[in-house]
């Protein structure tokens, strides 16, 4: 959205990215005017000839990486005229944060069916935000988001008044992702990026951003981050066990790199106790695949922090626990 000197609202000073002033909580999702922060990392690396950056997504309003995907999607589904009165999604928590506050703006009502093991933090939230929960029951069989996504497909089938916005297969998802977080990082790094990870969730991260990077630069290299079957990263799915998204494009990934429960919470505590980067769990396992794959490499990397540890303290409760 451009900026509106004098413009936005009546009586109001209108828009100034440059100030950040803003008219509407939307308007501060990250884009090529108003991006989210790159940090180096200057310890965990320390003597190496490459430079990793972590950008940090969850300065985004809403707290993490899904803000981008939350807007381009309700933006899409507004601008074909299939927005419903009722918002309807699968979640593991972010996303279902992002869309409920959006669609709250957007005088909508927000329905999340979730896992069962939901984080606390992350219901309360999503209640805060105005949204209804429906939790799954478990099914040791299933993978608990797959049984999120098969609930919230049957409501949506049972109920025109919904709509679902499909993070997994709509690919408003990687656009966001294509038009935001890629052209932000290739004007950050100045073009010079070499390398970028993401971890795999919904996939659209890594496709937006990886597409667009490697249309301007056909060697940057693209490492999606994968967790191993029966991980416990909020966030990011393995494959095996779950169902691939469409939105995912294996063309665009280079390389995959697996990290476990172990390597992520030995990462969360590095990160915290050597560079302070308050993030969650996904980020240290991204940060867990990205550090030692970086070893003896040149040039400049970037990784995606999906979002911090402040949604997350219980999970961070059990890193502190596992110390002791």
């Amino acid at each position: 959205m451009a900026d509106e000197p004098g413009g936005g609202h009546v009586g109001g000073l209108g828009r100034d990215s440059r100030l950040k002033r803003y008219d509407d909580v939307r308007d501060m999702i990250g884009d090529i005017e108003n991006p989210t922060p790159l940090v180096a990392l200057r310890r965990m690396l320390a003597g190496e000839d490459v430079t990793l950056y972590v950008k940090l997504e969850w300065m985004n309003p809403f707290g993490s990486v899904k803000d981008r995907a939350a807007k381009w999607m309700l933006e899409g589904l507004d601008r074909r005229g299939e927005l419903a009165p009722t918002v309807l999604e699968p979640t593991s928590g972010n996303t279902g944060i992002a869309l409920a506050a959006i669609a709250a703006l957007m005088d909508r009502h927000m329905i999340a069916t979730v896992p069962h093991d939901l984080s606390i933090e992350k219901e309360a939230l999503l209640r805060m935000l105005g949204a209804e929960i429906v939790h799954t029951t478990p099914d040791p069989s299933r993978h608990a988001m797959d049984v999120a996504i098969s609930l919230a497909e049957d409501m949506c089938a049972a109920d025109p008044s919904l709509v679902m916005p499909d993070q997994y297969d709509n690919h408003d998802n990687s656009c966001a992702h294509y038009q935001s977080t890629g052209p932000e990082i290739w004007a950050q790094t100045d073009g010079k990026i070499d390398y970028f990870f993401a971890g795999i969730g919904t996939g659209g991260t890594v496709t937006g951003v990886g597409r667009y990077l490697k249309e301007q630069n056909p060697d940057i290299r693209v490492i999606a981050i994968e967790p191993v079957p029966g991980h416990h990263i909020s966030g990011l799915k393995n494959l095996e066990e779950t169902a691939e998204p469409t939105v995912l494009d294996r063309s665009v990934l280079d390389e995959i790199i697996y990290v476990d429960d172990v390597m992520t919470r030995a990462m969360m505590r590095r990160a915290y106790h050597e560079d302070a980067l308050m993030i969650g769990s996904s980020s240290a396992a991204i940060l867990a695949g990205a550090i030692p794959w970086l070893r003896g490499k040149r040039g400049v990397a970037v990784a995606i922090s999906p979002d911090s540890g402040q949604k997350a303290a219980s999970y961070l409760a059990q890193v502190v626990e596992s110390e002791d």
